[in-house]
């Protein structure tokens, strides 16, 4: 069983790393579609940029200037969301801001965690509710993304 101090300290060198060192950031050269997060209130923004082949989403990028929160999402849902169809995206999108608001009715018994995979390490924000929003701002932006594309 995980100590709520080791939940902690991963959140933590999660975090500060991937805003650090991201894996996904940057462009695409040929990006499919587009999406674009800003949250006036504390300037944070992000594009990201998606590819498609064979009906899956087969890259992702992002560009994001923001808190290390908002970087770490951006480059966490970007490994997340890539190999996966829009749906299953979408999905994915879906049951991340429902585990950072607590709402247990968009839970699917128990396969939250494997379908949400490294994403729960975001879950200690339920108790911080001003920076969710940090979070699902990259969320917004592949949502657009992904409106436009047809697969």
């Amino acid at each position: 069983m995980t100590h709520t101090g080791d939940v902690a300290a991963l959140y933590d060198e999660l975090i500060v790393g991937r805003s650090r060192q991201p894996q996904f950031n940057g462009h695409l050269e040929n990006p499919q579609a587009t999406g674009e997060g800003r949250n006036p209130l504390c300037g944070d923004k992000t594009r990201v940029e998606i590819g498609i082949e064979e009906y899956h989403i087969s890259a992702v990028r992002h560009v994001t200037r923001g808190c290390a929160i908002c970087l770490a999402a951006a480059d966490l849902m970007a490994e997340r969301v890539t190999g996966l169809k829009k749906a299953e995206a979408l999905t994915v999108a879906q049951k991340f801001s429902a585990m950072l608001v607590g709402d247990e009715s968009h839970s699917s018994s128990g396969t939250e965690e494997t379908e949400l995979g490294i994403l729960t390490i975001f879950s200690p924000l339920q108790s911080h509710r001003a920076r969710i929003r940090c979070a699902e701002l990259p969320w917004v932006a592949l949502k657009e993304a992904l409106s436009h594309v047809d697969i």
